[in-house]
């Protein structure tokens, strides 16, 4: 086996359950994505003797070594003095780390605490004298390079580690580390027996698979300068699910709405505004999303949507009728070109046999058109996967709409046209 990554994650309250470990994922899904082989990662606590027989252990393969933690202010941040102890190292400041440091500490802490707080806070400027710097631009503390390891040690706030990961990234190249061809491969809305039964026999290639919360992401690996084999099979199998494998329909639907200036609003009832959620956790969307109401009950659904009592009377708020008056009064409530809206039964209870547990209603309403389109679907998954599937069925198909040329592929070909006499 080549030379790869073993990754150090310290922290006791990470170790104690009060602190959730995000960075081994983002650490094992950015080396796989680039074709890097993580070999082991651990988690473990703000302990002197542990830290350094994991670091000595880890040394003794030949890997890079990332360790993640510690490098804060505190008496329990111990990466730094324990690197000097190791390496017979003496810890220095780092001049722009410093700056930094003194300059937020002497503008923002209070008089009568300052001179504690800076000589505290200095504490995570530091780093060994014969250590390489890696600029921090979110956080204080700058992360630590050791290149006769190789060592790379970052702090242990995901945002922080995002800010310093392009030139790590660098570091981790710099060592001539063997990459791996990979590629990886979303398809939506396909489940894994499904998916698994339609992939072409291929000895040289590894097959993974990943839950999408609707759907599979699909993982491919050969030998290095496999790569023309790689892409031959990625577009053999992308040709069996048309519309189907996009990275993220969401951040395309924005990008053409962006282009065309076009608007977006939601109307959630089932969801409980996951979908607006979604769309607002993404930057610059204001740009395009008008908003989202939550009608929940069914007085919310007439009086912000303006859904007919008749309809709700005669067809019921998880119906086909529904779903179209949600999104036409939200595409008329938020003057938005485009609308959404969702209607279904969540469960575990409120389910019937003509409407069991997990149906849902989508409806989508362009303001340009005047059409209205409505989808059923079934995802009897429990309340948390039956909001994340109709979310994502949602975005899915108004990607698919939005490209004009693939009509008839799924979910959008389970979409019908609503007649505008609803009730």
């Amino acid at each position: 086996m080549g030379k790869g990554v073993r990754l150090c994650i310290t922290g006791s309250e990470v170790m104690n359950g009060f602190v959730l470990d995000k960075n081994t994922q983002f650490f094992a899904s950015e080396l796989y994505a680039l074709g890097y082989e993580l070999k082991e990662s651990r988690v473990i606590h703000d302990d002197r003797e542990q830290i350094l027989r994991t670091w000595k252990e880890y040394r003794e393969t030949g890997d890079i070594i990332v360790n993640s933690g510690g490098l804060g202010p505190t008496t329990d941040d111990l990466t730094v003095d324990l690197l000097c102890e190791w390496l017979g190292d003496t810890p220095v400041y780092e001049k722009h780390a410093e700056k930094r440091t003194r300059y937020f500490f002497e503008r923002r802490a209070r008089d009568q605490t300052r001179a504690i707080s800076i000589e505290t806070a200095l504490r995570q400027a530091r780093i060994p004298s014969r250590a390489q710097p890696i600029r921090n631009t979110v956080g204080l503390a700058p992360g630590i390079f050791i290149p006769e390891i190789p060592f790379i040690a970052l702090p242990g706030f995901p945002d922080e580690i995002k800010s310093m990961w392009a030139e790590t990234l660098g570091l981790i190249e710099a060592q001539g580390v063997e990459r791996a061809a990979t590629q990886i491969i979303p398809i939506w809305g396909v489940g894994e027996s499904q998916l698994f039964s339609h992939l072409p026999e291929a000895p040289d290639i590894t097959y993974g698979v990943h839950a999408l919360p609707w759907g599979c992401r699909l993982f491919l690996r050969t030998a290095p300068g496999n790569g023309a084999r790689l892409a031959e099979l990625t577009a053999v199998i992308q040709a069996k699910f048309p519309g189907q494998s996009v990275a993220d329909p969401l951040k395309e639907i924005v990008a053409h709405l962006k282009a065309e200036k076009l608007s977006l609003a939601v109307a959630e009832s089932c969801t409980g505004g996951l979908a607006a959620k979604q769309i607002t956790d993404l930057p610059g969307v204001s740009a395009v999303f008008k908003g989202g109401v939550v009608t929940y009950a069914n007085e919310a659904k007439e009086a912000l949507v303006g859904v007919d009592p008749e309809i709700l009377r005669r067809h019921g708020a998880v119906s086909r009728e529904c779903a179209a008056a949600m999104a036409e009064g939200a595409a008329r409530a938020l003057a938005a070109d485009i609308a959404i809206s969702f209607t279904g039964i969540a469960g575990p209870d409120g389910g019937s046999e003509a409407k069991p547990v997990g149906t849902v209603f989508i409806g989508m309403h362009d303001a340009r058109s005047g059409i209205t389109r409505v989808g059923k679907f079934l995802f009897p998954f429990g309340r948390e996967r039956f909001r994340n599937a109709s979310v994502a069925c949602a975005f899915l198909a108004a990607w698919q709409y939005l490209q004009g040329d693939i009509p008839t592929v799924w979910p959008l070909s389970h979409y019908e046209a609503v007649s505008k006499k609803l009730t």
